[in-house]
C-alpha cells in the first residue's frame, strides 16, 4: 500500500465517527475508561506527549483516513475485486465498517455472509450478520433499530444509509 491516501468520504467519516466515537485520549474499548501510564506520561510518536496534549482534529482524521483505507483494501481482499467492483457504496460502506472493526480473519469467519453477498443474496446476507456475535458485541442491549449493527445491516441488506 502507498503512503498517499484518499480522502476519507464524508459518509465514511460520519459512520465510523458515530459508530467508534472520537477521543483525544487513549481508553480501553471494552469498558471506556481512559488510559494512563502507570509511571510518567503517557506518549506515543516521536516524543508526543498525550497527557499535555490530546490528539488534534487533524491527526486523529488522519488516523482515521489511514485506518479506512487499510479497512477498504481488507474489505476489497475478501469478498475479492470482482464482487467489490460490483457493490453500490453502502454495501461498501458495511464492508468497510466491518473491516475496521474486526481483525481480517474475523471478516473472513463470516463465510455465510460472504456467500450471500457473492450471490446478492442481501435478504441472506442481512439475515446472517444479524445473527452474529458482533451483532450482539455492537448492540448489547439489543434494541431494535437503534444500533451499529441495525445501520451496518441496513447498509447491507436494504442499500439504505441511515447515519
Amino acid at each position: 500500500m502507498s503512503d498517499v491516501q484518499e480522502p476519507v468520504s464524508d459518509k465514511i467519516f460520519t459512520m465510523l465517527t458515530r459508530d467508534e466515537g472520537v477521543q483525544r485520549m487513549p481508553y480501553d474499548d471494552a469498558t471506556g475508561v481512559p488510559v494512563r501510564a502507570p509511571k510518567g506520561f503517557l506518549t506515543i510518536g516521536v516524543g508526543h506527549n498525550l497527557d499535555s496534549k490530546p490528539l488534534s482534529n487533524a491527526v486523529i482524521y488522519q488516523i482515521l483516513s489511514e485506518d479506512v483505507a487499510v479497512a477498504t483494501a481488507t474489505a476489497k481482499d475478501v469478498v475479492g475485486i470482482e464482487v467489490w467492483d460490483g457493490l453500490t457504496e453502502n454495501r461498501k460502506l458495511a464492508l468497510i465498517n466491518l473491516a475496521f472493526s474486526m481483525k481480517p480473519q474475523s471478516l473472513r469467519s463470516f463465510k455465510k455472509m460472504l456467500s450471500a453477498i457473492r450471490r446478492s443474496d442481501w435478504p441472506a446476507a442481512g439475515q446472517e450478520l444479524r445473527e452474529s456475535l458482533w451483532a450482539k458485541q455492537v448492540d448489547p442491549k439489543c434494541q431494535p433499530n437503534q444500533g451499529r449493527d441495525d445501520r451496518v445491516i441496513n447498509l447491507l441488506e436494504k442499500d439504505q444509509y441511515d447515519y
